[in-house]
């Protein structure tokens, strides 16, 4: 199916004003949200009660925000594209974007020495309270010595940059020889994406900046300069249930509280059907990437 040129978007997880469009490359697929901003334009995005930042004050509510977190981490760690730093020694790693420090704080427990970069203060006070030594603000106001890290890990935080090819090459200068950077970002060549276009849940306007494809995000990672790059694609496992409620809907109903919390876990009972479609579609709604630092 060939995609249109741009379309619009608006915000459906949280509502914000604003006239959105995405606008898609011809040659790779790729997209990017527009209007352009900078980075200090993005804040209104992202209110307290954003997934990555919350931790809810209600104690039920935190308790059980809490376990699925701890769940989520642990098959972070287990899985392509963590799962590849598992296989040198422990060292020290970045975690770009690293919001209150879930998988940073994984990390830790399997021994790496993890710092982070978060432009949430609220969530970096968080990630530290976690024993990750994090900087407040982004790649781009953050200096990093360079040849510093192991391992850099990009969870869900490249879609967000206004320059990503910026952010990965001062990740690549950050690195050392041989290290690795991992990343995970929603996959914008998904069957979803191509068919349901601004109702796509990782779609995520205006908060995601950069949509990738499988030949956009290589071609991102070669121009970087990093080589060997291997991909995957895998199911998510709110991806299609939320698409669904942005096509029936047209908006979350579970934004965030207990209702988010119960909504999430039922997702998981829809699971088998979204692998199969997948399978059918030709990859996941989630794109990963390893690759190194000659």
């Amino acid at each position: 199916m060939r995609r249109p040129r741009a379309f619009r978007a608006v915000d459906r997880l949280h509502g914000t004003p604003g006239d959105f469009a995405v606008a898609v490359c011809e040659a790779c697929g790729s997209g990017v949200t527009t209007p352009l901003v900078t980075g200090d334009e993005l804040g209104p995005y992202y209110p307290s009660s954003y997934g990555p930042y919350d931790d809810p004050a209600n104690p039920v509510v935190r308790l059980i925000s809490r376990v699925i977190r701890h769940r989520q981490s642990r098959r972070t760690l287990a899985t392509f594209p963590v799962a590849a730093l598992g296989e040198a020694d422990p060292g020290s790693g970045i975690d770009v974007g690293c919001g209150r420090g879930d998988l940073a704080a994984a990390l830790i427990g399997a021994h790496w020495r993890m710092a982070g970069i978060e432009p949430s203060p609220e969530a970096a006070a968080n990630a530290r309270a976690r024993g990750v030594d994090v900087q407040v603000g982004t790649l781009a106001d953050c200096p990093l010595e360079p040849s510093a890290y192991d391992a850099a890990v990009f969870q869900h935080s490249l879609e967000h940059t206004v320059e990503p090819l910026a952010d990965l090459q001062r990740i690549h200068t950050a690195l050392r020889p041989g290290g690795l950077v991992a990343i995970t970002v929603p996959n914008f060549g998904n069957w979803q994406a191509r068919r349901l276009r601004s109702r796509w849940y990782h779609l995520d306007v205006p908060r995601h900046r950069a949509h990738f494809t499988r030949a956009g995000l290589l071609a991102l990672l070669e121009r970087a300069g990093f080589e060997l790059p291997v991909l995957q694609t895998s199911t998510s496992t709110v991806g299609l249930p939320a698409t669904v409620q942005y096509r029936v809907a047209g908006r979350c109903l579970f934004p965030d509280g207990l209702p988010l919390r119960v909504a999430t876990g039922l997702c998981i009972l829809t699971r088998p059907v979204a692998v199969a479609l997948d399978g059918i579609g030709g990859g996941g709604d989630q794109l990963h990437a390893v690759a190194k630092r000659p």
